[in-house]
């Protein structure tokens, strides 16, 4: 009797291999049309050996979403230049995935069950990345880091839909000039209200 396999082609748990393969499939062809035997075909594994590591197709998507291509976002750097640094990454992804877009996008479009386990995933984290820009938004000194945030997240959203459809650079590039305008005028309300401020507690009579 052969023994049972535990590990991946690359020395992986075979349980992350499966997911691995279930995300480029995914990724590249859609949710909907690739099946289950399919995954289990080019992870050379039995549908049964599948199904011992995923109870089911759900829970495979939502496994196969973790391990789908991202962004990476700076994390060195002054608090500007790390926001402006997230759509130079951007660029990245999109040349290096072909233009596919972003997995977010892809799994929310064919999964319209909201409580399905791939969106819960989703919606967490598009949440965890708008808490980045805010941080960021903050430690620039925006006048209201929220906002910033919501507008910052609502270009880079854009800039990878627009990316992916149009299969080309550009809507970054004006994504990330915009960007820089939307952070340098959030930045600088704050100086000239500080100075009056100033102004007035240094006025003769006071």
């Amino acid at each position: 009797m052969r023994p049972m396999r535990m590990r991946g082609p690359a020395g992986q748990p075979l349980r992350d291999h499966i997911a691995e393969v279930a995300a480029e499939l995914f990724y590249s062809d859609g949710i909907h049309v690739v099946g289950v035997d399919r995954v289990a075909a080019e992870a050379s594994v039995t549908k049964r050996t599948l199904y011992r590591h995923y109870r089911s197709k759900d829970e495979l998507i939502a496994a196969a979403l973790q391990a789908a291509p991202k962004v990476a976002f700076p994390r060195e750097g002054s608090a500007q230049d790390r926001i402006l640094g997230a759509f130079e990454m951007l660029e990245r992804f999109l040349t290096g995935t072909r233009y596919r877009g972003c997995p977010f996008i892809i799994y929310t479009a064919e999964l319209t069950d909201r409580k399905h386990p791939a969106r819960i995933l989703i919606e967490s984290l598009a949440y965890k990345r708008r808490g980045w820009f805010k941080a960021r938004a903050a430690e620039a000194g925006a006048s209201d880091p929220e906002v910033l945030s919501e507008q910052l997240d609502v270009l880079f959203d854009g800039a990878l839909a627009s990316g992916a459809k149009r299969g080309e650079l550009k809507p970054v590039a004006a994504a990330r000039a915009a960007a820089r305008i939307l952070v340098e005028g959030a930045t600088a309300r704050r100086k000239p209200a500080q100075a009056r401020a100033s102004v007035r507690r240094n006025s003769p009579g006071r």
